[in-house]
């Protein structure tokens, strides 16, 4: 009963003196977001680097320009980057790929920045874009999908076609559909429309979708480099981390290597029969380029190698997330002890009058204790409520990755506010209990 009594009279207090309680509740509020926020971005940054990197396939091996040194154990060492040399990967040594044994496909790369334009006159649109040169299996290896039209096939490939498939902001950009920032021009700001109109297209909503499906660039010619390709796709949008296709051009590259300047890869995307020969293709892979080169300007990456170097980054950017909540508990807790310690000050003549009035120092020890505890558990509470609002607004309105929320976030969340009251509510529930009946009635 003697919890319960402390437990009444510490809400009772805290009440008293809500507007003190506000301000001290504050810190614990920002360090909760901030638990629950760091949690999110570690979590979401995690799983959008290993579902890029898991999307190769554990059958899948990357051949990049430039050498990726080997630790002591034998491991790539990603931590110390590629040694700074230009791409000397060509065609050639993806057909020479092609021809080792137990190997299904080869996806080479190439890519340079361009300019689409489309129209004439005033009408013209040019948009820069990332212009990809690749094989028919581009959309299978970089799970692409489609959302119009369809991808060139071999035979165009070996015919060397002018056709292009668009991501879709240069899709949505050249017709116009977005304020996407054109080149030499100013960033266009959108309107926004009259609130008869917006209930007008609700209501039309079917005719709306119509009209929009009707707008493509599918079947028409956009140029490039001053030479008219055809449109036959769209690639659906897919805005995530470091690996965007939305401002890509993709041709055959073959019709790249004659169109172009390029003549190096930037990567080759090697697919192995089964993951029981990777050891074996990986080995295979590295000899058949190494004969066209005079010298090991390039690496051969298994993707199990990728992901152990993906966790090392990750590792160290939880531990920093890590350091960082924890300082910012460190502060509230501190602030929060000081507002108590100022708070048993100011009521030392309370704290004397229950004193006389027969209150046991557990008593009065067992209420300033607990109202530090409620104090950290309500703030925790609204920040973690507030964190939650955050993230559902990040996930809604950015798409570069999604923040992720696991129920083990908002228990250590939890926790940590728990653990913040407890461990800074003693020293001022001490301080109360301590006091001198006598000399607190005497004070002024």
């Amino acid at each position: 009963m003697k919890l319960l009594t402390g437990f009444k009279l510490a809400w009772f207090g805290l009440w008293a003196n809500r507007l003190r309680v506000l301000f001290a509740m504050m810190g614990v509020v920002i360090g909760m977001f901030a638990v629950i926020v760091l949690i999110s971005i570690s979590i979401g940054v995690k799983d959008t680097l290993l579902k890029q990197m898991g999307g190769l396939g554990a059958e899948q091996i990357l051949v990049i320009p430039g050498r990726v040194l080997d630790t002591a154990s034998g491991q790539k060492d990603f931590l110390s980057g590629l040694t700074s040399v230009p791409s000397t990967l060509t065609y050639d040594d993806a057909k020479a790929v092609e021809k080792v044994e137990n190997v299904r496909s080869v996806t080479p790369h190439l890519e340079t920045v361009t300019t689409v334009r489309m129209g004439e006159g005033k009408d013209v649109k040019r948009l820069q874009s990332v212009l990809v040169g690749s094989t028919d299996q581009y959309s299978r290896v970089q799970h692409a999908e489609l959302v119009e039209g369809r991808f060139f096939t071999k035979e165009e490939q070996k015919e060397k076609a002018r056709v292009i498939v668009l991501g879709s902001n240069i899709h949505d950009g050249l017709l116009g559909k977005e304020s996407v920032p054109q080149e030499n021009s100013a960033p266009v700001k959108a309107t926004p429309e009259p609130w008869w109109k917006r209930i007008f297209s609700s209501l039309t909503a079917q005719m709306v979708v119509a009209e929009k499906k009707e707008a493509s660039l599918v079947g028409k010619e956009v140029v490039i480099n001053d030479m008219k390709y055809k449109v036959i796709g769209v690639l659906a949008p897919n805005a995530t981390l470091g690996a965007s296709t939305d401002n890509n051009v993709i041709m055959p590259i073959e019709t790249a290597l004659q169109e172009t300047d390029m003549k190096n890869l930037n990567k080759m995307i090697v697919e192995a029969k089964s993951t029981s020969v990777i050891d074996q293709v990986d080995s295979d892979v590295f000899a058949a380029i190494k004969e066209n080169h005079k010298e090991i300007d390039f690496s051969v990456v298994k993707q199990e190698q990728m992901l152990k170097a993906l966790d090392k980054v990750t590792t160290i950017l939880q531990v920093m997330l890590v350091g960082i909540t924890v300082t910012a508990l460190l502060i509230s807790g501190t602030g929060i002890m000081n507002v108590m310690v100022m708070s048993v000050r100011e009521r030392t003549r309370e704290i004397g009058i229950r004193k006389a009035l027969g209150a046991t120092t557990f008593e009065v020890m067992v209420q300033f204790f607990f109202e530090t505890l409620l104090l950290c558990l309500l703030g925790g509470v609204i920040g973690i409520g507030l964190g939650y609002v955050f993230i559902e607004l990040w996930n809604n309105n950015i798409f570069i990755f999604s923040l992720v929320l696991p129920l083990w976030g908002v228990k250590l969340a939890l926790y940590s506010s728990l653990a913040v009251g407890t461990l800074f509510g003693i020293y001022p529930a001490l301080k109360a209990a301590r006091m001198n009946p006598s000399k607190a009635l005497r004070f002024e």
